[in-house]
């Protein structure tokens, strides 16, 4: 081939290879602008605000962002200098350091920009130098996220705040291991551990241990595992001084870097608990009182008008004695009739004694003296095998009572504690003393009625029986309850009758097998006891006068009329108060005095006396009543009485009555 030919063969591939080269070259620049298209297209449309500039700081393209955020057109944006985007303030505080950039560095910086409208808007700025000297700078808007960690804060600040300054013990802790995380101080103050002392422990910690028992945390954290959450679980709890602390718990479980922790609220409900009792305590009182009130009520009208008929029996029985002659063989059924209404005189006063309507004459009593005076009479009312001690008091300060009374509590004490001792050896102990009870002290006491903090004497029964089950003390002084076969029930119930007239107290103290013990409060007083006197046998009385009875039972006003005239006065009698004012009003100038029944139907004997009094200032009236003396007579303190009987009396008490009267 010749050169010619050959080069000719040279020239054509060189330009096909050429035209390949062309051909591939526009296929490089056809997807270049196809690529360049989709980045110009990405940047356009990118959510950051992207800005372009030229080695002397001058914006040479930005993005739609860019000028959304800035609020100038993308057209007033180019050839503006970017450091126009921030205040002077803003550079001087944080520079744009080109000179880094140059650098090769990339810079990473938060500013503010300022706003074609002046506004400002915080902004995150990341930029860097490109190889030919130009820069790009990338803009994100802060606003969302500083409003969000601003509400975080705000949120974490409240929750803070209500953490620590929540009045229940807030606690949270690992649920893992139940160590603490954060207290707040509502813990310190209801728990009584510091912070220091508690935090990374665990609640069960030697050293701390609040649960006062485990089987109780067991519970709560079973629940919080199967159900997320507890609300108001009771536990007790373990105060740092050794107590405890009555509670209600509520949890839940929230989660905390990825573990399960447990934020517990804990309400102190001690105090809660404590009025409840003490209102659960006054409720019971309120039963009792209402119970003794209605009973009492009860008790006195069935005395009263038990006393009515016995008054018949006593009066017939006597002057049946009067009446009969010496060596008659009737004197002895009489005698024993006569001992009979006697004993159940008793039983009615005893009945009067519950009612709280059962003190006769008080006067200051010596407790220890009063005891002493008894003890031949408590050895031969006591088990052969009971042996009684005494540690009485001497020097101990009186107490206003009515001593017939308080032997009847003294007596029925000490049969019930004989009794307690059965057919076993053992010992009855009486003691007495003086002591300072304050309201504590008497809230614990039997008695439902509020007494006054200060002095008391006291009589103190102990014996060293079998004791007395809680279900049998509850009800030891409600009336006719007993645990005797043949018992009336009573005893006890004038035991808490008589004290509970006389303002004060019982403490019982006892346990199945260690034995029962019966303290007797009564307020103390600084009266001394008035010297024994011997009582003069009233003289006869002459027969002189009229007498106006009343009363509303015939049977009283039979026995009445005949008693009053063995003692040789004539009687006019009445049925009620209305009918012995018109037969007073006819006849009062001959009437000496006037013995009237106290309770009656039309006008009752307190009416029936101011209008006496009222037709004849000087009228002697003599008061009858199965009540007692100190329930009757402060009714008639403006005008006094001639004098007072108690039903059912005898012919010797009418005698001196009436002496005393005229």
């Amino acid at each position: 081939m010749s050169d010619l030919e050959k080069s000719h063969e040279e020239l054509i591939q060189e330009l096909e290879q050429l035209r390949l080269k062309t051909r591939l070259q526009e296929e490089s620049l056809a997807e270049f602008k196809k690529n360049f298209s989709f980045y110009e297209d990405l940047i356009e449309h990118a959510a950051d605000a992207i800005f372009m500039g030229d080695p002397q700081g001058n914006i040479i393209g930005t993005n739609r962002s860019a000028a959304i955020l800035c609020g100038y057109s993308q057209t007033e944006l180019l050839g503006m200098s970017l450091g126009r985007l921030f205040s002077a303030e803003q550079q001087q505080r944080t520079p744009l350091r080109y000179d880094l950039l140059k650098q090769g560095k990339t810079i990473t910086t938060e500013r503010l920009l300022t706003r074609k409208d002046g506004s400002t808007v915080p902004i995150e700025m990341n930029s860097r130098m490109m190889p030919d000297g130009t820069y790009h700078s990338f803009m994100r808007d802060l606003t969302g996220r500083r409003q969000m960690e601003e509400a975080l804060r705000l949120s974490e600040e409240k929750f803070s705040r209500a953490f620590m300054l929540h009045p229940d013990a807030v606690a949270l802790s690992r649920m893992a291991d139940g160590s603490y995380i954060e207290i707040n101080q509502g813990f310190t103050d209801i728990i009584g551990w510091q912070r220091a002392e508690v935090i990374g422990r665990k609640s069960n910690h030697e050293g701390i241990n609040v649960w006062c028992n485990n089987a109780d945390r067991e519970q709560f954290i079973d629940g919080l595992r199967q159900h997320g959450e507890v609300k108001e679980f009771e536990f007790p709890f373990r105060h740092k001084n050794g107590g405890y602390v009555t509670c209600l718990i509520s949890g839940r479980v929230i989660r905390i870097n990825n573990e399960d922790c447990i934020l517990s609220i804990v309400h102190d409900i001690t105090e809660r608990k404590t009025l409840q009792e003490q209102q659960r305590q006054l409720e019971l009182q309120m039963q009792q009182v209402q119970k003794l009130e209605s009973l009492g009520v009860l008790a006195g009208g069935i005395a009263h008008d038990f006393n009515n008929i016995l008054m018949a029996v006593l009066g017939h029985c006597e002057l049946a004695l009067r009446r009969l002659p010496e060596p008659s063989p009737a004197l002895e059924n009489l005698q024993q009739i006569k001992l009979a209404a006697n004993k159940a005189a008793d039983l009615a006063n005893q009945m009067l004694a519950y009612s709280g309507k059962g003190r006769f004459v008080t006067e200051p009593l010596q407790l220890s003296a009063l005891v002493a005076e008894m003890a031949q009479m408590l050895a031969v009312s006591v088990s052969k095998k009971a042996l009684l001690r005494y540690k009485l008091a001497a020097q101990l300060p009186t107490t206003i009572a009515d001593a017939t009374q308080i032997r009847q509590v003294i007596m029925n004490l000490v049969i019930n504690a004989s009794e307690a001792l059965g057919d076993r050896q053992g010992t009855i102990t009486m003691a007495t003393g003086a002591m300072a009870c304050d309201q504590d002290y008497l809230r614990g006491t039997c008695l439902p009625q509020e007494l006054p903090a200060g002095n008391y004497v006291y009589l103190e029964i102990a014996d060293t029986g079998g004791g007395i089950d809680a279900e049998t003390a509850a009800r030891i002084f409600e009336p006719f309850y007993t645990t005797k076969f043949s018992g009336r029930g009573l005893g006890m119930a004038a035991v808490l009758g008589i004290v509970r007239g006389h303002k004060g107290a019982i403490k019982l103290d006892t346990a199945l097998g260690k034995g029962t013990s019966f303290r007797i409060l009564l307020p103390a007083s600084d009266k001394a006891v008035k010297p024994a006197q011997r009582e003069k046998l009233a003289p006869a009385l002459k027969n002189s006068g009229l007498v106006l009875l009343v009363d509303d039972e015939e049977i009283v006003r039979r026995t009445g009329r005949e008693m009053l005239e063995e003692l040789g006065f004539d009687v006019v009698t009445a049925k009620d108060g209305r009918k012995a004012v018109a037969i007073f009003s006819a006849q009062h100038q001959q009437i000496s005095f006037v013995l009237m029944d106290m309770t009656m139907p039309e006008m009752d004997g307190e009416e029936a006396f101011h209008e006496l009094k009222r037709i004849a200032p000087t009228v002697k009236v003599i008061i009858c009543s199965g009540y007692n003396e100190q329930e009757i007579t402060p009714r008639f303190a403006q005008r006094e009485l001639a004098g007072f009987l108690k039903k059912p009396f005898q012919l010797a008490e009418l005698q001196k009555v009436i002496r005393d009267a005229t």
